[in-house]
């Protein structure tokens, strides 16, 4: 997205102005409106806005599209952040997916709100959010925090409402888990369906001249190939790590590009060291993420190409649904011609051994069949007390019940500690003047995908088998046969683990429930047991924290 805005609900003791100069990367033409106490700087893009509308007694701004009602942004399809002023109650809100960030800080008696954490900064005296960032590097986030004591986010599907006297209250206005399993009708629905819907989302994201950023994997090929015939042809740009051959996936990229009689725009990814200081520039909060050393490079080509819009795959494993007691709830929903049906395409023996996996708890399994320790489960070990135990508890990967497991894992990539990672590709997006789309995070198309039915949705076996059913001869066979690739190859290559223990142990910092003893010990010992996502995450967030003391 393109444009911005800083806004103060309170006395701004004359710093509107010089916060929204410290909007980075969301910048526009700059305007002022004022409307009983409430007053914005914003820096309008043509396109995304923000729009305002104070013609009225209220006053009504809303980044990335028109000012609407809050009533038919919250039931639509498409990305917003907004703020509705009655002159009582302040109303600030985001799209489901979070797709337009809103962050807010309380701060001698005023509100503040802006598109950026940057503008955020310096209204009073910064400091770290230590429990905060503990929580952020073992996967358990209080998802509102961003690291900055103080300064928070307004949550993806949220509204949050400010009163007179500044109190502050969230309100859920989409809740994923009560559309799960609505659909009425069966699979060939379900397949007929999701062809037409994810084409409309592709069209919605779609503009003349627009990149698909295509990794070579079946989620951007599939953004790809549903792109309108009537449309410009899509310019195709794929990152490639020549020198990391288990990483190469140049072969499907070009497959995609010849379907389509498009040229195919290589560029190397990165595979320089990692480099926490410049991300903490750029972010200027620690999201959770690993370094693949892709973004940097496909946006600074695309800006150089003076492409403007971009669309990629972004989660589409998310909306798609991830399988996991699926055998199980197949049988306990007594959806037998269903589970004939796998049986027939992956034999009885799989169908068998997959259904004891999903209904046997892990203490009764012997042998080969033996529970071994989900990833979750390692990385409590480095954590103490209560935030050990939530790590656990978060862990959507360890053994519960076939229906309670399905549930949990098609809503946890709904929820907002999941789809903050919106959030961060906008915000790099947003530093090359790029306006990043996604339509995996299209809100009728993860609507339609919650409500199928395990029967309809679910293939324990092939992931996205759906998404591949639905779209059939318009991919290339070697996309939809296709493995998923594994870029911690170039993880490896770019992260290494000693640099991460010693950017923990030369920050000084100690956070709240790090089991440092047991950290160091094994670092010492063998740095390449402890889980390298963690290392990643803990390195990440003392530099941060040494950054914001």
């Amino acid at each position: 997205m393109r444009g911005g805005f800083v806004a103060c609900l309170g006395d701004h003791g004359g710093r509107l102005e010089r916060a929204a100069e410290r909007l980075r990367w969301h910048r526009g033409s700059g305007m002022r409106y004022r409307k009983q106490g409430l007053e914005i700087a914003a820096l309008c893009d043509p396109g995304d806005g923000p729009t305002v509308d104070c013609t009225s007694g209220s006053l009504v701004l809303v980044h990335g599209g028109a000012a609407d009602p809050l009533a038919v942004l919250q039931s639509g399809s498409s990305r917003f952040a907004s703020l509705h002023w009655d002159g009582a109650v302040l109303r600030a809100t985001r799209d489901p997916m979070g797709l337009a960030p809103l962050f807010y800080r309380v701060a001698k008696g005023a509100v503040w709100l802006a598109s950026e954490v940057h503008a955020l900064l310096g209204i009073e005296p910064d400091a770290p959010h230590l429990s905060a960032l503990t929580a952020r590097a073992g996967f358990a986030p209080i998802d509102e925090e961003t690291g900055w004591a103080g300064i928070r986010r307004v949550l993806p599907g949220c509204t949050l409402e400010i009163d007179g006297e500044l109190r502050i209250k969230t309100l859920r206005y989409w809740d994923p888990a009560r559309r799960l399993g609505t659909f009425g009708g069966d699979r060939a629905d379900a397949v007929g369906e999701l062809r037409e819907r994810f084409r409309s989302a592709v069209a919605r994201c779609y503009a003349p001249g627009s990149a698909v950023v295509l990794s070579g994997g079946q989620d951007s090929a599939a953004v790809a190939a549903g792109i309108p015939a009537t449309a410009d042809k899509p310019y195709l740009v794929h990152v490639e790590f020549a020198p990391l051959p288990r990483t190469q996936e140049t072969r499907y990229a070009q497959a995609v590009a010849s379907a389509l009689d498009v040229p195919l725009h290589c560029v190397p990814g990165e595979l320089g060291p990692w480099d926490i200081e410049a991300e903490l520039d750029v972010h200027c909060v620690p999201y959770s993420w690993l370094p693949f050393g892709i973004d940097e490079p496909v946006q600074s080509h695309l800006r150089a190409s003076g492409v403007r819009v971009a669309l990629d795959g972004h989660d589409g494993d998310g909306v798609l649904g991830p399988s996991g007691g699926a055998w199980g709830k197949l049988l306990l929903g007594l959806e037998i011609e269903r589970l004939i049906a796998l049986s027939r395409s992956y034999g009885i023996r799989r169908a068998v051994h997959g259904l004891l996996s999903d209904l046997a708890p892990p203490g009764l399994r012997r042998g080969r069949y033996a529970r071994r320790p989900t990833y979750m489960e390692s990385v409590a070990t480095y954590f103490l007390g209560d935030l050990s135990t939530r790590i656990r508890a978060q862990d959507i990967d360890r053994w519960s019940w076939p229906s309670q497991r399905w549930k949990v894992r098609q809503v946890h990539p709904l929820l907002p500690a999941a789809v903050i990672s919106f959030e961060h590709k906008e915000i790099e997006a947003a530093r090359h003047g790029i306006d990043l789309r996604h339509p995996f995070a299209d809100r009728e198309l993860v609507d339609f995908m919650i409500s199928l039915p395990c029967a309809a949705k679910a293939d324990p076996v092939r992931a996205k088998s759906l998404m591949m059913e639905a779209l059939g001869s318009d991919l290339p066979d070697s996309i939809r046969e296709r493995p998923k690739s594994d870029y911690m190859e170039v993880v490896g290559q770019r992260v290494d683990a000693a640099s991460c223990l010693e950017t923990i142990r030369s920050s000084r910092m100690r956070l709240p429930d790090v089991d440092y003893d047991r950290l160091f010990e094994r670092g010492d010992a063998a740095p390449e047991e402890i889980p390298l996502f963690l290392l990643v995450n803990l390195a990440r967030v003392h530099e941060f924290a040494r950054r914001a003391r």
